[in-house]
């Protein structure tokens, strides 16, 4: 098995430093393709090695979508391994990579834990909030040491926001990311969470749980401009709305949970429903789901809250129907517009603010009857459709994740 590792350059100030990683490499099938872009300079390895090739990118003045799109299209390996081009490899980073492939032949992406180094390439000691679910530990290599971020686990949730998403090493099949289409070569930003919904549909992602990338952080990284930044950060939550489903779906598949699509007696029809969820109609006076404890990966409730009197009772339920991680995806009539109350069969009211209730642990006291462990993936008040938008009828999408025993969730865990 043949690995291709590919760092598009627009400058080329730490490309040395990136070779002798690479040449460190216990792993020794490896090519490595440098693909200068912009107004990068002439580069050239500090010593002769057939496995790396420089070259220039074809179009001038494209996104870093196009240009990894075209880097890959040049590469000849049976895995893609993408090392920024700042970056450090660990010297058993691609020996790991393939023994994971090997030994999971399922997967279309493997990720490791990392660590973070300054500018002159010393450990970097900054951290994210660990209050968002992020662990660190010290890792020794060669006689240093480093701050091993153990990445979080590959469900959708942590996926679908490129905030928890598994970090570097990010590793791919050339066959997965064929088939999920490769980089979109119109994105400027996000070009990697774009891409890894799109591998999470084709096959799992495997951890690896040793420190295998090095990041450089300096003032020149995308993050640090706060412009860019922003959008990021925006950009980010349009792709976890676009995908999120998808990728529940995806992922409930390939642990062998159930999807349920929710509906009561005076449920309007849910249009376009997924054919992998499972119709089920609920009695709004006592909502109990017919299905085992935790064998659900994603419940789908649309125009279904605000019909249920006692919403403990079926949270309760859908939080014993859940596996860990498991989503609730519903979208109500929110009280922000004139939904809510028009229709004479709402019984139950919510908007933003309600979830807080249903997840926060200060606030619990204020529904004695609730025992599920909730966390809030994602809350949004939006117009179904520009109908909805003329007659003023908003609705609040929130997203809520089962908490139980497993793997630690992106986000603060609220319950």
């Amino acid at each position: 098995m043949r690995v291709s590792v590919f760092s598009p350059s627009h400058h080329p100030r730490y490309l040395d430093a990136c070779f002798d990683s690479l040449a460190a490499q216990s792993f020794e099938d490896w090519e490595w393709l440098v693909l200068l872009n912009g107004k990068a300079s002439a580069w050239s390895p500090p010593r002769p090695d057939p496995r790396v090739r420089v070259e220039r990118a074809t179009e001038r003045g494209k996104g870093v979508g196009a240009i990894k799109r075209d880097a890959c299209s040049r590469l000849s390996g049976d895995l893609f391994v993408e090392l920024d081009h700042d970056d450090l490899l660990l010297p058993d980073a691609l020996e790991e990579i393939v023994q994971a492939f090997d030994a999971n032949p399922g997967a279309s992406l493997v990720f490791s834990d990392f660590g973070q180094i300054n500018e002159d390439g010393s450990p970097n000691d900054a951290r994210f909030d660990v209050h968002n679910g992020w662990v660190y530990t010290d890792a020794n290599v060669d006689g240093t040491t480093y701050l091993r971020c153990h990445a979080l686990a590959a469900t959708p949730h942590n996926v679908g926001y490129i905030w928890y998403a598994p970090n570097h090493v990010r590793a791919f099949r050339r066959t997965s990311f064929d088939a999920a289409g490769g980089y979109d070569p119109a994105r400027t930003i996000l070009d990697d969470q774009d891409l890894m919904s799109r591998l999470y549909l084709q096959g799992e992602f495997v951890h690896v749980p040793k420190l295998l990338y090095l990041q450089r952080m300096h003032r020149r990284n995308t993050q640090m401009d706060p412009k860019i930044n922003a959008e990021i950060q925006e950009t980010t939550v349009e792709l976890y709305v676009e995908w999120i489903e998808r990728l529940a779906l995806a992922w409930a598949g390939r642990q062998g949970l159930e999807c349920i699509a929710l509906t009561t007696p005076t449920s309007l029809e849910i249009p376009d429903v997924d054919p992998r969820f499972r119709t089920v109609e609920i009695n709004p006076d006592a909502p109990v789901i017919d299905v085992a404890d935790n064998a659900v990966g994603v419940i789908k409730a649309v125009d279904v809250l605000q019909r249920l009197p006692d919403r403990a009772a079926f949270l309760n339920d859908c939080h014993r129907a859940l596996t860990h991680a498991g989503l609730l995806l519903t979208d109500t009539p929110s009280t922000d517009g004139r939904g809510a109350f028009q229709d004479p069969s709402h019984v139950a009211f919510y908007n933003e603010n309600s979830f807080m209730y249903l997840t926060q642990a200060r606030l619990r006291p204020t529904i004695p009857a609730l025992k599920a462990r909730f966390q809030v993936s994602h809350v949004l008040t939006y117009y179904p459709s520009p109908v909805h938008e003329e007659i003023d009828v908003p609705y609040v999408k929130g997203n809520l994740l089962a908490i139980k025993d497993g793997p630690r969730q992106g986000g603060p865990l609220l319950c």
